[in-house]
């Protein structure tokens, strides 16, 4: 294939072409997070059977989930490196690969006889299993947005990171409802994880089939990033965004809600529980709340990618999102299933909306330096507030509380704390860099309404396209 520094039509204005093979990469990135999702959740939406499978007490059924934001924290920059370094498919590959393994780790580890005067093999192998998957999470969660910026337009850039990013949450919504109806007691339990493991292989097999880059660039940013011979050093990037104030203001807010979303769908069970609810309908709750949620990100990614206004969205829904974090208090009663189900649902639509919306102002805000740097970052404070809440919520908690009282002392503290971060994000004055970059590039170099593929003689193109400008 030629190497072309941009595209033209017989040496006429520039223009820009996305392909159809764009959607296996995605749908790739999405089957990844689907199966990181149910691996996560395979021990704590069913404690219970959980505590008798590794003969262990809760404090260690909650660890498997720490266990998950603990890794990516030091997995993290490897991901962003070698985003860097080998490019998307190579990255998610070992990624894939590296679940694989850790998925596979914890069924043998059902093979191992464990009892309660004599748990440790099987449980350490659980644990070491645990670790290893866990350390893949970042290549699929970080990766959304540099996708969506190589392979889609300005158009579509929102959307496709959107349903990249809340592939992850939908499976823990799927997780919750499946993962309690198939373990019925710890004698069940191998048989979840066996189900978990087979998803993680079969996760693998559409990476080998997607492209790593485009042919040629969708837009004048996905030009730049495709034509440098070598990009600017991960850490470099990495620096700057660091130091970027309205960025921080993004990773403050991202990382209060997407936090408070990983503890409350690994402890939903353990809130419930006092107020008279099963696992299955606390499966329901996180549930309710994820559909809900999907369906908000769904509306939110191509509206924003219509009128591109972030900034508003953001600043409408964090105080909403807010607001029904504190209705919560009220409704998580005894005999209260039908509310529970409705703030969940109402609360999972205004959060989810935000996703994309902040990943894609922490890629404006940042702009020039490669997306990698501001989504890990971004991810990064949503896995390292999930830790922090994750011990302060389950110190809260005190079940005899809250059956007196009919408060729960977790549910108080999750409704001060998205009070507080409600404010930060008036004072988020950042321009969009890359669309205003974007902009001038098209006024200076001109650019073709519709063209075909077919009409690029120079290049031969390996897919079929559609052509966006």
């Amino acid at each position: 294939m030629t190497d072309a520094k941009f595209l033209t039509q017989h040496d006429g204005p520039q223009v820009y072409v996305t392909y159809k093979k764009r959607y296996v990469g995605l749908f790739a990135i999405v089957l990844l997070n689907l199966a990181t999702g149910f691996v996560w959740l395979t021990y704590s939406p069913v404690a219970s059977a959980a505590e008798g499978y590794l003969n262990c007490d809760t404090t260690i059924v909650n660890l498997t989930s720490i266990l998950y934001f603990v890794a990516y924290l030091v997995t993290s920059p490897a991901s962003g490196w070698m985003f860097e370094k080998k490019g998307i498919k190579k990255s998610l590959l070992f990624g894939a690969l590296i679940q694989l393994v850790g998925a596979w780790l914890r069924y043998f580890a059902s093979l191992i006889e464990s009892t309660p005067g004599n748990s440790g093999g099987r449980l350490a192998l659980t644990l070491v299993g645990q670790v290893i998957a866990a350390g893949a999470q970042p290549f699929f969660l970080n990766v959304p947005p540099k996708f969506a910026a190589v392979w889609f337009s300005e158009n579509g850039r929102t959307t496709a990171t959107m349903i990249g990013s809340v592939s992850n949450a939908f499976a823990a919504a799927v997780a919750q409802l499946v993962i309690p109806a198939i373990t019925t007691s710890p004698e069940t339990m191998a048989d979840s994880v066996l189900i978990c493991a087979i998803i993680a292989t079969v996760a693998v097999i559409p990476v080998f089939f997607m492209a790593d880059r485009p042919p040629t660039p969708p837009s004048p940013s996905a030009a730049e990033a495709l034509l440098e011979t070598s990009e600017e050093p991960f850490w470099v990037s990495l620096k700057k965004v660091g130091k970027n104030k309205q960025f921080l203001i993004l990773m403050f807010v991202f990382g209060t809600f997407v936090g408070f979303f990983n503890a409350f769908s690994s402890l939903i069970v353990q809130f419930s529980e006092p107020f008279k609810y099963s696992a299955n309908d606390a499966g329901y709750f996180g549930a309710a709340m994820i559909v809900a949620g999907l369906v908000g990100a769904g509306i939110a990614g191509p509206v924003i990618d219509r009128n591109k206004q972030y900034k508003l969205l953001l600043k409408c829904m964090v105080p909403v999102a807010t607001l029904f974090y504190i209705i919560f208090n009220f409704v998580v009663r005894e005999n209260m299933f039908i509310a529970i189900i409705v703030v969940s649902a109402l609360l999972g639509f205004c959060s989810f909306a935000m996703l994309p919306v902040i990943l894609e102002l922490g890629v404006e805000c940042t702009y020039p330096v490669t997306p990698s740097s501001s989504t890990s970052l971004l991810w990064a404070s949503g896995q390292l507030f999930a830790v922090v809440f994750l011990l302060v919520l389950g110190e809260l908690q005190d079940n005899e509380k809250a059956v007196s009282t009919g408060v729960s002392p977790p549910l108080v503290f999750i409704a001060v704390w998205c009070v507080v971060s409600t404010a930060p994000i008036y004072f988020f004055k950042s321009g969009y860099l890359r669309m205003e970059a974007e902009r001038r590039s098209r006024q200076n170099k001109g650019v073709v309404g519709k063209a075909s593929p077919q009409d690029f003689e120079d290049i031969s193109l390996d897919v079929k396209g559609d052509v966006k400008v």
